[in-house]
């Protein structure tokens, strides 16, 4: 059972160990700056409240102390501020209200404990401060509601909080584009790895390359050299295997043929040296593709301007004895002087190589169509048993073959043909041809 729970984004557990920090590093703030702000907006109302209360005293105590009498009333109430009507004051002289602040008269005998206590009066909750004079009994008392200091506090805390609502998704977008920025040579690389053919194992480039991916580049760079040693050994391998393979063969089908001339009156062996000789005309056949193969991917294929067309005509006059051997008729259409950059040796043994597979599966009678335009595009058509959509993509892989045909072959040969179409950049595309049989649609690709 795969587990998937292995795969993870490096981008975003990025993200996420840059994003949350921040994220909660802002909360902590604006949460220590909330506990801030209240400590010192208390200390700093509580100081007013105390020097309120000492200028009442000053003010009031001379008067007081020459008049035994002495009585202020209620503060003048049109004198006031929209705010005011949150702060209050009342003095007493004994116990006599000399002097109060008008919003003070619902207070009605509610008197406070001297020094600073915190009190609710009709639903509001209010802050205290009494001072007392007992030399003099003179006791003054100074309030003020909360909802100035809660007024305040919220006027900061939305001054902090606004400008963090507006820049904390701007700083997130910048790390996601830094994120995404700094991660783009990643992307690139795996792109490029990506892109490669089987065949390309050329060290990737270490240009510009963040010092943290390096040591995997070095890494890919040396499997790639240790692969392409490993292909390197087994395509000499498959190189010398066939050319010694080649000379026992040869004297293999050189004795089967003496064989078969001197049992001509000899039914019964003249079938088994037919099928030994068939046998044997197999392996050979396999061993040249195998040697095509190893020589092919061995060598550098440098690309000239070749004429397709004379290649072409090559490749249909040695196929054209087979052909009428099989009895299989041949109908070719061939523009004139086609040119294109190719390596010519190894076209001709892609082109080799589709018509032999075209003659090979048309039954007798039948017909194989050759066609090249002016553009380079040549279609190669058969009437053949055809080949079905699961065939068509399996056939140019090594050894299969596809269909129940009958023929024999190494499945070799279209696996070749690709190799050299990718080569080539050429695109091989194969499509039903009506009412019946194969058709090999190819055509150079340009380069961009």
């Amino acid at each position: 059972m795969k587990n998937h729970a292995s795969h993870y984004s490096l981008r975003s557990r990025l993200l996420v160990w840059i994003s949350v920090p921040i994220i909660i590093a802002t909360l902590l703030a604006l949460t220590s700056s909330y506990y801030f702000a209240r400590h010192e907006i208390e200390e700093v109302y509580d100081a007013q409240l105390v020097h309120s209360a000492k200028v009442l005293l000053q003010l009031t105590e001379h008067e007081i102390l020459e008049d035994e009498g002495f009585h202020l009333g209620i503060e003048n109430p049109d004198l006031q501020h929209k705010y005011e009507r949150n702060l209050g004051f009342r003095v007493w002289v004994g116990d006599e209200l000399i002097t109060q602040s008008p919003n003070t008269k619902d207070f009605d005998k509610f008197e406070a404990r001297p020094g600073f206590s915190n009190h609710v009066v009709n639903a509001y909750e209010w802050r205290f401060f009494v001072f007392l004079d007992p030399v003099n009994k003179i006791k003054i008392e100074v309030s003020e509601r909360y909802d100035i200091r809660y007024e305040l506090i919220i006027q900061l805390m939305v001054s902090l909080i606004v400008p963090a609502l507006m820049f904390l998704p701007a700083i997130l977008l910048i790390i996601w584009i830094g994120v995404r920025k700094v991660l783009k040579p990643v992307v690139k690389i795996s792109a490029n790895v990506d892109k490669r053919g089987s065949d390309d194992l050329s060290p990737i480039q270490k240009e510009a390359m963040p010092q943290e991916i390096a040591p995997l580049i070095a890494a890919l760079n040396r499997l790639f050299k240790r692969l392409e040693e490993s292909f390197k050994r087994e395509r000499e391998f498959t190189d010398h295997a066939a050319h010694e393979l080649r000379t026992p063969l040869a004297a293999m089908k050189t004795q089967t043929q003496v064989l078969m001339k001197k049992a001509r009156d000899i039914p019964e062996c003249a079938d088994g040296l037919e099928n030994l000789q068939s046998s044997i005309n197999r392996a050979t056949h396999l061993v040249e593709q195998l040697l095509s193969l190893a020589r092919l991917q061995h060598e550098e294929l440098p690309q000239e301007n070749v004429d397709l067309s004379h290649l072409l005509e090559d490749c249909l006059a040695d196929i054209s004895t087979h052909a009428a051997q099989q009895n299989i008729s041949l109908n070719v259409e061939i523009a004139n002087s086609c040119f294109v950059r190719a390596h010519a040796g190894s076209v001709s043994i892609l082109l080799g190589n589709l018509l032999d597979n075209a003659i090979k599966y048309t039954p007798a009678g039948g017909t194989v169509s050759v066609s090249l335009s002016q553009e380079g595009m040549i279609e190669i058509a058969d009437t053949g048993p055809g080949l079905s959509d699961d065939d068509k993509a399996r056939v140019f892989k090594r050894f299969v073959r596809a269909g129940k045909s009958g023929q024999s072959g190494s499945g070799l040969g279209l696996s070749i043909a690709q190799w050299i179409a990718q080569a080539h950049n050429i695109t091989i595309n194969l499509l039903d041809n009506e009412p019946k049989g194969l058709k090999v649609h190819m055509e150079w690709r340009a380069v961009s």
